[in-house]
């Protein structure tokens, strides 16, 4: 799947940071055994770092909510790479510690990790990844991720956590107009190329076809956006928006604009720049 930038959606900074997320998943999960998952790696890591915590604070480290922390701890405690024993401060919750055999597992899989990092960092050169890390560990600023300072030089830890920062952002801008981020790209996408088919709109936005099916489906149900058959080849569905549509368009750009202006706050508009620019660079391969 082509995940290269939309030119009108690449001067949105969570854009492209969604972009890279994907990117830099893919590139650790190829890089992995099959039977592990990358969030399993971080929860390794983390507590060989830290030592014994409870499934809540690893909650709060590595923004995964609970119920998922569970169910990936139950996956490492059956491998015997994690232990669970009662907390000795609080006996209602549990104490995850790192077992010997975890230890070692974490030895290889940050080989493996290594490998994934360097094709995801493979366009940039060392002083444009140095520059790329250092402009997101300033937009983490206070973030608890921070504290896992094993994990903080790399790409795509430090990507995946500014995704979720930014996501959050963005998702309590367009909370009271009823929209999901995603929705902002979806109605972005199909204002550009009017009419457009769903391909097209899963190609421009990186996404599966069936996961673009799901994102139409809703914004059509809403009255945002309107189906009907293209006149140039009946086979297909043309995507266009309805009046209603654009008039909730035109308030989400001013909700995702103040969004920017936060992380220009942060960054400063020429650290936002640079930072847009790294990223763009590391999605060209």
């Amino acid at each position: 799947m082509d995940s290269s930038p939309s030119p009108d959606l690449q001067q949105f900074t969570g854009y492209l940071l969604r972009l890279a997320y994907v990117k830099s998943a893919g590139a650790a999960q190829e890089c992995i055994p099959e039977d592990t998952h990358i969030r399993e790696v971080a929860i390794l890591s983390i507590l060989a770092e830290q030592g014994a915590m409870s499934q809540r604070a690893l909650s709060e480290v590595t923004h995964v909510n609970r119920s998922l922390i569970v169910k990936l701890v139950d996956g490492l405690e059956a491998k015997g790479w994690v232990i669970r024993e009662r907390n000795p401060h609080d006996r209602r919750s549990y104490a995850l510690q790192l077992t010997r055999a975890g230890e070692e597992a974490l030895a290889n899989l940050n080989d493996d990790v290594d490998k994934g990092e360097a094709e995801l960092n493979a366009a940039l050169t060392a002083d444009e990844v140095d520059r790329l890390k250092s402009r997101l560990r300033e937009l983490l600023v206070d973030d608890p991720a921070l504290t896992v300072t094993s994990l903080t030089d790399r790409t795509g830890y430090l990507i995946t956590h500014a995704h979720h920062t930014l996501r959050g952002w963005a998702e309590r801008g367009l909370e009271p107009l009823g929209l999901h981020p995603r929705d902002f790209g979806v109605l972005m996408t199909i204002a550009r190329d009017e009419p457009c088919s769903q391909a097209h709109l899963a190609a421009a936005l990186g996404v599966s076809s069936p996961a673009a099916l799901c994102f139409l489906d809703r914004l059509e149900a809403v009255g945002y956006v309107s189906r009907s058959r293209d006149p140039g080849d009946r086979r297909l569905l043309a995507l266009t928006l309805t009046e209603a549509g654009r008039s909730c368009l035109e308030r989400a750009r001013h909700a995702v604009a103040g969004v920017q202006e936060q992380i220009a706050a942060r960054l400063g508009p020429t650290g936002d720049a640079d930072l847009r620019a790294l990223l763009s660079k590391l999605l060209t391969r």
